[in-house]
This record gives structure tokens, sequence and C-alpha cells, in this order.
């Protein structure tokens, strides 16, 4: 891979002979092997998932009576229907705002390499307020702030999943929150910080025992497709 690395480099390199200047051409270069690299190394994570997964399929025979769960992005979001809406308290995401924020939907479900997935969450503000000192200049900001929350919060996420004894443990960072209404860069990258520090400071757990079927989730791996759950004795 190191070897693939540096052709693409060099590729990048003879394509901008053309450039005058040298050190443009040298940050081109960088970035573009930074781009190619980055390429290469979720390639990687494909191809150990797609080995995991192959292991996954061999696997059942070796340890007796077992038998594989497989969850499609569908089936995830259909699960998450049935626990949402879900109110939190919006001093979850801020110490100094008051009111509710209700988590509607989960959507967009897909999976990635290394047993990651990307989604998208609408959250909303109940009754939203803040309820700190603020300078009269910023009255009107923070008003069209809680109104934007009001209005609706689209938060894109990148969860990484990873079994625990029962359960399925997932670790979640939103990487951009956009306000449907009232949008602002500030507000929003404000927002993303509380996010990723109080909402989602601690990771979310799914019991996957199944009642009654003797068996308990032994391996989890996550395919381009399919999350596959092994259950065994």
């Amino acid at each position: 891979m190191r070897g693939l690395r540096l052709g693409l480099a060099l590729v990048a390199l003879a394509g901008m002979g053309c450039a005058t200047d040298p050190a443009s051409r040298l940050r081109a270069a960088e970035k573009e092997n930074q781009r190619l690299t980055q390429q290469v190394q979720d390639a990687d994570r494909a191809l150990q998932s797609v080995g995991a997964y192959t292991e996954e399929l061999r696997s059942p025979g070796k340890s007796g009576r077992s038998f594989n769960l497989y969850f499609t992005p569908a089936s995830l979001e259909q699960q998450a229907s049935r626990v949402l809406p879900m109110r939190m308290p919006a001093r979850s995401f801020h110490e100094k705002l008051q009111g509710d924020v209700i988590v509607e939907r989960l959507y967009d479900v897909r999976f990635g390499p290394g047993n990651t997935l990307t989604c998208r969450a609408l959250l909303r503000g109940d009754n939203v307020r803040y309820t700190g000192s603020v300078p009269k200049a910023y009255q009107a900001e923070v008003r069209r702030f809680q109104s934007g929350v009001a209005a609706g919060v689209v938060a894109d996420l990148v969860v990484d999943l990873s079994l625990s004894d029962t359960s399925l443990v997932a670790r979640a960072s939103a990487m951009r929150t956009k306000l449907q209404a009232n949008s602002s860069a500030n507000a929003e990258g404000m927002l993303r910080q509380q996010v990723n520090e109080r909402a989602l400071r601690l990771p979310f757990t799914f019991d996957l025992t199944i009642q009654g079927a003797g068996a308990v989730p032994r391996r989890m791996v996550l395919t381009a497709n399919h999350l596959v759950v092994t259950y065994a004795p």
C-alpha cells in the first residue's frame, strides 16, 4: 500500500507539470496526496470488513449451534422509529438552556468501513429558552437562535459500533449541525460543539438479547450492506 500511495503521488505531481510556481505545485501535490492516502485507507478498512465478514460466514460451523441475524440500514431506521420521538432536557445540550429537545427521527443510515455508520438525526426544540444574561445588542440574535432550534435541527452523525457483553455500543459524534431556519455558522458551530461535549459524551447501548432463544450475541461485523450479529450458546 505504501508503494501504491507513492505511485499515486508521483502521478499527481506529473499531472501538475504545467504549473509555474514550485510552492503552489508542492501544496497541490501534498493536498492530492492526502486525498489519495485517505482513499487508500478507506479501501484498507473496507477490505478488513470484508475479511471479517467472510470469516464470520465460516465461523458458525466451528462454534456449534449458532446463527446470524442481518440488519439492513432500512431495518435499523425502522428499529429507531419504535423508540422515537424521544424527549431530552435542553440542559443536556447546554447548561443555560431550559425546555426540551425532541429527537424526532433517525434517517439516511449508511454503512461504512471499520464498523462505522453515518446517519442524520432530526431534532427540534420545545419551549427552549436561554436563561443566561444576554447583552441587549445580542438579544435579537439569541431569539433567532431559539426560533431556529424550534423549527428543527439536522445533525449529521458518525457512529462507531462495537459489542460489549450482550449489548451493541454506539459512540456517536456530530460532524455538522444545520438549523432549518435562521441558519448561522456561529450558532451551528456552537450547537455542534455542545452536542458532542454534552449530549453525545456517553455512548448509547442497545440490548441484543433474544428472549427465549437460549443464545447471546458473540460477534458483530458491519459490511457495506448489513450489520451482522452472530448468536451462540
